[in-house]
């Protein structure tokens, strides 16, 4: 599924001391996903790390879960993910992707 660029979605998760930066936030825009860990604890908010996913990539939810793993927690990778789901829908991986 592809979204109009109208329909650009945001979504912010105040996650705090678990992830860099405390606020993870995602971006899906067209057929790509971006990534935004954000600094809650500056009080600047500036984007600290950031990295985009296209909707079509081959392992796109293997590269999420890995990307917010290395910056936090499997656990919040996992609800990230999640929501990531709930909005668009991912390819199924039909061979394996060594």
């Amino acid at each position: 599924m592809y979204i109009e660029k109208s329909n650009t979605m945001k979504k912010t998760f105040k996650i705090g001391e678990y992830v860099i930066g405390g606020i993870i936030e995602v971006v899906i825009d067209k057929n790509i996903i971006t990534i935004n860990f954000r600094d809650m604890f500056g009080g600047t908010n500036k984007v600290i790390d950031t990295k985009s996913f296209r909707i079509t990539d081959r392992n796109i939810e293997r590269d999420i879960l890995f990307y917010i793993s290395d910056n936090g927690t499997s656990y919040y990778a996992d609800k990230v993910l999640e929501y990531i789901k709930t909005k668009v829908e991912i390819p199924k991986l039909t061979q394996f992707g060594w």
